[in-house]
């Protein structure tokens, strides 16, 4: 009985002492973490001028100031590193760590982020916001987990407007015969199959050229993108519709983010806050004066009636409903209106 109870003695000490140094093992390794220096590759697909360039350099010094310069940030414009959607593979696979995709390139990985982009679903900017940064939108950025990704926060392009060769858009009606670039994204396909166009996937890279060979006779986009790239050289029409907002998404690699020390996730949780906030700003400063160079240019400008957008919101419904389809989808857009009613 002496030799069994020493032979316990011992066996609790040792696992006491492993326990205890695998804890230490566990301390140190966090604290080289956090110690050793770090480089975070941050992609998107704006030019330096942009609102989110603006937001990416104000992710980098804020991160930068809280690390006390122990974690860099590399960033890439203008579709450096590839096209949208391989800048957003790329993330998924690890190849880097964190990318500002807008949510059309992201729903062919993530399908729930679809709700984002249903048309004339947001009665203003303001109230989008509230919605995203809240319990909706938390509920949307989850989704990315199970996908590879870990969902930062909600960017903005903002809300889209027709532009047309031709021919001026008053109702769905016009948009017969009428072709239309779409980023390759299911729903935007039906969109405007629903309001009787003929929708063509186009990379954003090949936009311009595809308007000025007349490939396609029009396009959506923000007043911001619209100015940036000149599409109004290539254009007759801008139609003021704010049909759909142009949200955009920030995203983490999932596995590299959660081997990250509990310090270094919450510095890039709050670099990535106040980098959000500060281009939602810089956009709203830009957009005014991107419409005022438009207006400059010969492009003629038409702003929809409350009569002709309540047209064309009645012809999307049929959209919001097919998209709509899963109980996840259900409970989440029904969230959503229920949050936009209460901020009305």
């Amino acid at each position: 009985m002496k030799k069994i109870f020493t032979l316990f003695l011992v066996l609790v000490l040792s696992m006491s002492l492993l326990a205890g140094c695998g804890d230490k093992e566990t301390e140190t390794a966090k604290a080289q973490e956090e110690s050793a220096s770090m480089t975070i590759r941050l992609s998107h697909n704006q030019p330096e001028s942009s609102s989110e360039h603006e937001g990416a350099v104000a992710f980098k010094e804020k991160i930068e100031e809280l690390s006390g310069g122990k974690i860099k940030v590399d960033i890439f414009p203008s579709m450096q590193l590839g096209s949208m959607r391989e800048q957003a593979e790329a993330v998924q696979m690890g190849t880097n760590e964190i990318t500002i995709q807008p949510i059309a390139v992201m729903t062919p990985f993530v399908e729930e982020l679809q709700i984002v982009d249903f048309p004339f679903l947001w009665p203003s900017s303001n109230a989008m916001w509230d919605v995203l940064d809240g319990e909706a939108g938390n509920k949307l950025l989850e989704k990315t987990q199970a996908k590879g990704f870990k969902g930062l926060g909600f960017w903005g392009s903002g809300f889209k407007n027709f532009t047309t060769a031709g021919k001026e858009i008053h109702n769905p009606e016009d948009f017969q015969g009428v072709k239309m670039r779409v980023m390759p994204s299911p729903l935007l396909l039906e969109q405007y199959k629903a309001w009787g166009a003929n929708p063509v996937p186009i990379e954003y890279a090949e936009l311009y050229n595809a308007l000025q060979q007349k490939i396609v006779d029009g396009q959506e986009n923000p007043i911001s993108t619209i100015a940036m790239n000149k599409f109004y050289e290539v254009q007759d029409n801008l139609v003021l519709s704010n049909h759909g907002y142009l949200a955009y998404v920030c995203v983490a690699n999932k596995a590299w983010f959660d081997g990250l020390s509990d310090e270094n996730q919450k510095m890039i949780i709050e670099a990535e806050k106040y980098a959000r906030e500060t281009q939602r700003k810089a956009l709203e400063e830009k957009e005014h004066a991107f419409l005022e160079e438009i207006k400059k240019s010969d492009i003629n400008i038409y702003e929809l009636t409350d009569e002709e957008k309540a047209a064309f919101r009645e012809a999307s419904k049929p959209v919001h409903e097919e998209f709509a389809q899963t109980p996840d989808k259900k409970e989440i857009l029904e969230l959503i209106y229920k949050e936009i009613e209460a901020i009305k």
